[in-house]
């Protein structure tokens, strides 16, 4: 049996493609053509806006006009969460129910493996869905947890049911383990968003112990915290246990804007002051890199915002900045603001990447729309 797995369209917080790829390749038969797959699997799939949820629908129906006689489809990722009441979502959830073979939630690959070989992957348990990725000798991702508890206006968790899922702590302690002892030196520490992990499970913010417990890995060198909260860590005093951190030595978050105005607009949880200030205290006896995220052209921003950004941005000194152009969508909350132009919104993504390479800043613009939570 030849099996066809699609990674299609998704963000660098979601893990089924390669957990799925590292399974299966060990005992079936992976091509890289359609046409000749008996199972076609569509594993990262975005939904963050209309624009995306199009275009992945779009990319199934391609798939069925072209795959083989007989092939079966199985569909996993973002798309597969559940809507919340609107009429044309509501037509999109049909239409993959009445087209797609398999429809797997994104929190159960194992499930997929399953349906595919219950002879051979009869032992994952398939509520279990962290994950360990090996990239090389020194680098390696754990992903942690999946969803967010937050309300940002722009957000896809304002028109998906998006519940916070956390891996078991005693996992995540095994899995760094297992890397300590591989002398992985590199770690990805992986979630929608990372300082909410536990509260779903232990009834409070247990990132903190996962620092700790990484600080005492002799092997484990480097730790990048990707999918950070600044709203959360603000607001329940992580500065202590980061500051204090050898090991973590990057965050991966997001600002969006240094606009107050815009930040409440966003409902990002915290001020351009704020976030400065906490910088600084975790910045007091070991330097953090950052790479943030920011949206260009959200609704309403003018040129005094994007100035404004570009001053936070500066005092804030991040080695990387992903520059979001925004996208709308009938399903978000923002999309009740004043839209601004297609023109607008890259001309302001223009001057965001022109000052920030003249400062010998990493700027990239990383989307037509916007992604990340």
């Amino acid at each position: 049996m030849k099996i066809f797995i699609l990674d299609e369209n998704s963000c660098n917080l979601n893990y089924q493609h390669n957990y799925i790829y590292q399974n299966l390749a060990k005992d079936f038969d992976i091509t890289d053509s359609i046409n000749e797959a008996d199972l076609i699997i569509i594993a990262e799939t975005c939904c963050c806006t209309e624009y995306n949820i199009l275009r992945t629908v779009g990319y199934i129906k391609s798939i069925i006009e072209n795959k083989k006689d007989g092939a079966k489809i199985y569909l996993t990722g973002c798309i597969t969460r559940k809507f919340k009441d609107n009429p044309f979502l509501k037509k999109i959830e049909d239409w993959l129910k009445d087209n797609v073979d398999y429809i797997v939630p994104q929190n159960q690959p194992n499930l997929l493996l399953q349906l595919i070989s219950k002879n051979k992957y009869f032992d994952k348990d398939i509520n279990d869905f962290g994950t360990i990725n090996i990239y090389s000798k020194e680098e390696a991702d754990i992903y942690i947890a999946n969803g967010c508890l937050n309300n940002c206006s722009f957000c896809k968790i304002t028109f998906q049911k998006y519940p916070l899922k956390s891996v078991d702590l005693n996992e995540v302690k095994d899995a760094i383990n297992i890397l300590n002892e591989e002398k992985i030196s590199q770690i990805y520490l992986k979630a929608t968003n990372i300082c909410q992990y536990g509260l779903d499970l232990y009834h409070e913010y247990m990132l903190p112990e996962i620092i700790s417990y990484l600080d005492k890995k002799e092997n484990i060198k480097n730790v990048s915290l990707v999918g950070f909260s600044f709203k959360d860590a603000i607001q329940n005093n992580f500065e202590e246990v980061l500051r204090n951190s050898q090991k973590i030595t990057k965050l991966c978050g997001s600002l969006e804007s240094g606009s107050d105005r815009l930040l409440a607009m966003i409902r990002k949880g915290f001020t351009s002051d704020e976030i400065i200030n906490f910088v600084a205290k975790i910045r007091q006896l070991y330097f953090k890199k950052l790479r943030l995220n920011i949206i260009s052209g959200f609704p309403t921003e003018t040129l005094d915002d994007v100035y404004k950004t570009l001053e936070v941005l500066k005092q804030l000194s991040p080695d990387t900045v992903d520059i979001c152009r925004y996208t709308n969508s009938s399903f978000v909350d923002s999309s009740q603001y004043e839209q601004l132009t297609t023109a607008e919104i890259q001309e302001h993504a223009r001057i965001y990447s022109k000052v920030l390479k003249k400062r010998n800043i990493e700027a990239n613009v990383v989307c037509e729309g916007y992604k990340y939570n």
